[in-house]
């Protein structure tokens, strides 16, 4: 006789971050700011999970570019949610440029530009049933990055006006 295993659920999304105003960034969000180089950027990625009935523990892991992190599941948790805080190295990060999304006219206030879908967390859940059989599952989800502009620097020095030259001799 073949026993059936049920299959394990695995889904991801972003955050959960704090409320922020239309504008701004939240305060717990990764966010680049123009002309500033990050030594790190936080993620917070919430892993919601199902393993079917009878398992005994397993794990879920999240990763984003080479930076991992892990929670075990406890004997009897087949079902529940866990937050994964990653700390991602600026240098794993490439590929977003501020300068290109920051183009501002003269005179522009600091504007706080919210970049959908920039990156990918992917996951993994493995359920263990009391066979120690893993049953696995994969989910990925598309992450924001929050960018800050810049103001446009208005108190430079202007350059004086060239007018000719009309001393007498």
């Amino acid at each position: 006789m073949t026993t059936l295993l049920a299959g394990a659920v695995l889904a991801l999304a972003q955050g959960p971050y704090s409320f922020a105003p239309p504008g701004e960034a939240p305060v717990d969000a990764p966010v680049w700011t123009a002309e500033q180089a990050a030594e790190e950027h936080v993620f917070r990625v919430t892993a919601r999970f199902e393993c079917p009935p009878g398992t005994v523990g397993g794990l879920v892991q999240v990763s984003i570019s080479d930076t991992m992190a892990r929670a075990e599941l406890g004997g009897e948790e087949n079902t529940g949610r866990r937050v994964l805080t990653l700390r991602v190295p600026g240098k794993q990060l490439q590929g977003l440029n501020p300068r290109l999304f920051c183009p501002q006219p003269p005179g522009a206030a600091q504007q706080v530009l919210r970049l959908r879908s920039k990156f990918t967390a992917q996951g993994a859940l493995i359920c263990r049933n009391a066979e120690s059989k893993n049953i696995p599952a994969q989910a990925s989800t598309a992450l924001d990055a929050w960018l800050i502009c810049p103001s446009a620097k208005t108190d430079a020095p202007k350059a004086p006006e060239r007018t000719p030259n009309s001393s007498a001799g």
